[in-house]
């Protein structure tokens, strides 16, 4: 997946990405076709051929490969910016993914409790979020995680949260991390 930029592959990469995630969620599961995202997307079907295949579901599923290294931050860089401290830095990099893919927060509610592929993958990467949390928070007990959860999922698509906003919240996780 191409970093957030402004070079034209990126921005071929997300028009198809957040195309697709757009189509799935407003005429349903899979009930899109490849000339529907060649059409909502701008982009010819042989170049979304080339950066995800001819199958819609490898599409969708670079759409949660997405959640779980960008908006939850899986990835060894991210994982990397936690370890040292960086939450600000990594909440940019979540908050970010908005700008790309503006579906993707409707895409995992939408998904994240069917019984399907997608829901099944979309959980197991909530679960991995949640190790992450406690191992981070490790002397937090289940609710104080789920509510930490819940303040990094309001910060990560929260429209009108300043940038002012978001440190001071990432400086309180933080004092209470330390204390």
């Amino acid at each position: 997946m191409p970093e957030a930029s402004d070079n034209k592959k990126d921005k071929v990469y997300w028009s198809i990405l957040n195309s697709a995630i757009e189509l799935d969620i407003k005429k349903g599961h899979q009930k899109w076709t490849l000339s529907d995202l060649s059409r909502k997307s701008g982009i010819t079907r042989s170049l979304i051929y080339y950066y995800f295949g001819k199958k819609k579901s490898e599409i969708l599923k670079e759409a949660i490969r997405v959640v779980g290294e960008e908006f939850i931050g899986l990835s060894p860089e991210r994982m990397q910016l936690w370890e040292t401290g960086e939450l600000l830095t990594s909440m940019k990099k979540a908050r970010e993914l908005n700008q790309h893919a503006p579906y993707i927060s409707l895409f995992i509610l939408e998904n994240r409790n069917k019984e399907n592929e997608i829901g099944d993958s979309l959980r197991e990467i909530q679960g991995e979020f949640i190790k992450k949390l406690k191992s981070f928070f490790c002397d937090c007990n289940d609710d104080q995680i789920s509510a930490i959860f819940s303040i990094y999922w309001g910060l990560s698509f929260s429209p009108i949260l300043t940038e002012e906003g978001l440190k001071q919240v990432i400086q309180t996780l933080l004092n209470y991390h330390k204390s």
